[in-house]
């Protein structure tokens, strides 16, 4: 197993120094990004167009995973369960719906040829896809995972092992899109949730993270033998670090779930404003025509 990471100091130039470029996700976040926005590209070169704000969201989206996996927070995750709290809750909460909500599905079916196009237009039919798309099913991946992973042995395995350490990121990532996708609702679902089922689905989840939170906040050893066996000052405050992780992870989860339903019910609103005028300017129409 590789050796984690252990910074000997917590002063601002030890923090910075402390990048991770790893060249496999440095190259998956390029190569996400290129590939979108040369599909960006192609759509306006055949005369459609395109979102700036969508652009914008899925670039945020994959900052958001280069300040989880690359910067200095990935380093300090080996160390501090806090700040492997942080690191998880960028990779749950912020990166999956920010990509999201660049529907980047969508762009592949304008941007691609038409075989191809019909080609991800059968995966996205298939019944893996069907299955994956149920709401209920994202929702029960989004807060069984965390429970499994805090309370399994990959945690500690996770904190002594970059291949597994890679493997938990990519299982966080893969749960939280999953539950996100059909929660934002841009691309193309097999099965369209509406406005009041996705709102319900994002409430269900606080009290599921909340008792989570509990459960770590109220243990009274640390769970973690990697962090507790530490030297100082890591391993002495174990406990201690642990327990500002559960407030972490009961604060800004959260307070994450609330603006994303505050987002989501102001979508809706928008939605049945539009479908209103839409309404309205049909009845003006048929009552100028004389109908």
């Amino acid at each position: 197993m590789d050796a984690p990471l252990v910074p000997s100091a917590t002063d601002a130039a030890t923090v910075l120094a402390q990048w991770r470029w790893d060249p496999l996700i440095v190259a998956g976040i390029l190569t996400a990004g290129s590939v979108y926005a040369l599909a960006v590209v192609r759509v306006r070169r055949a005369g459609g167009t395109w979102p700036v704000a969508w652009t914008a969201w899925f670039a945020a989206g994959l900052a958001s995973l280069a300040l989880a996996l690359v910067s200095p927070i990935d380093a300090y995750a080996d160390v501090s369960f806090s700040v492997h709290m942080g690191q998880h809750l960028l990779l749950t909460l912020l990166a999956p719906p920010l990509i999201a909500l660049g529907a980047p599905i969508t762009l592949a079916l304008r941007a691609s040829a038409p075989g191809t196009g019909r080609a991800i237009t059968s995966v996205l039919k298939s019944r893996a896809v069907s299955f994956l798309g149920r709401p209920v099913v994202g929702w029960l991946l989004f807060v069984t995972v965390p429970v499994v992973v805090h309370y399994s042995p990959l945690f500690d395995m996770a904190l002594r092992s970059r291949p597994w350490h890679a493997f938990e990121h990519a299982l966080w990532v893969s749960a939280a899109l999953v539950y996100w996708w059909p929660i934002v609702g841009r691309d193309p679902s097999p099965h369209p949730v509406p406005y009041p089922v996705r709102l319900l689905s994002m409430f269900l989840a606080m009290p599921a993270t909340s008792f989570l939170a509990l459960a770590l906040f109220t243990t009274s050893v640390p769970l973690y033998a990697t962090y507790a066996a530490l030297p100082a000052p890591w391993g002495p405050s174990a406990l201690g670090d642990q327990r500002n992780a559960a407030v972490l992870m009961w604060l800004v989860g959260n307070l994450g779930m609330m603006i994303a339903m505050l987002l989501v019910a102001a979508a809706w609103k928008r939605d049945d404003d539009a479908r209103q005028r839409r309404l309205e300017a049909r009845s003006d129409g048929l009552a100028a025509a004389g109908v």
